[in-house]
C-alpha cells in the first residue's frame, strides 16, 4: 500500500488519484499478483543491505535512495558508506547500482532520460537521467 497507492510510486508519498477515478489499490494488487508467479521460489527479508549474505560470483542489483532526494523514513542514508560497500563486494561480484550519479570508479552501463512529477500540477515536472552503474575495480 505504501508504494501502490502513493503518488508516483513514492513510499507513502501522498495519495495517488486522477480525474478518471483509477483504483490504484486494485491496480497495485493486480501487478503484484502478476509478478507473484515468477517469485514463487524467492525469499524476502528485511535487513540492512550490509547484512545480506552474498556468495562470491553473484550478480547484485542495488537501488539506494538517490542522492539529494527524499530518503527513507528510517533516517538519513549514508551514501558514502554505501559506495564503499559496493566497492568491497564488487571485487568478487558483478554489482549494478541504480542512481543519477556515481563516484568516478563506477562506470555507467545504461541510461535513460525520465520526467519526474512532484504533484498533479503538470507544470511542476523536471527531467533527470536515470543511470545504471557498475564497479570498474
Amino acid at each position: 500500500m505504501g508504494f501502490g497507492c502513493s503518488f508516483g510510486g513514492k513510499f507513502f508519498g501522498g495519495y495517488a488519484r486522477n480525474k478518471t477515478g483509477t483504483n490504484y489499490a486494485a491496480q497495485s494488487k493486480r501487478s503484484i499478483l502478476k509478478d507473484f508467479t515468477n517469485l514463487q521460489n524467492a525469499t524476502f527479508t528485511c535487513n540492512d543491505y550490509k547484512d545480506v549474505v552474498i556468495p562470491a560470483g553473484s550478480v547484485v542489483y542495488a537501488d539506494p535512495p538517490y542522492s539529494n532526494t527524499t530518503g527513507y523514513t528510517s533516517g538519513k542514508f549514508n551514501s558514502e558508506e554505501f559506495w564503499d560497500y559496493m566497492r568491497q563486494i564488487g571485487k568478487d561480484n558483478q554489482v549494478f547500482i541504480s542512481e543519477l550519479e556515481a563516484p568516478d570508479d563506477f562506470v555507467c552501463v545504461w541510461e535513460r532520460p525520465f520526467t519526474r512529477t512532484l504533484d498533479r500540477n503538470k507544470n511542476n515536472q523536471f527531467k533527470v537521467v536515470e543511470k545504471l552503474f557498475t564497479y570498474k575495480g
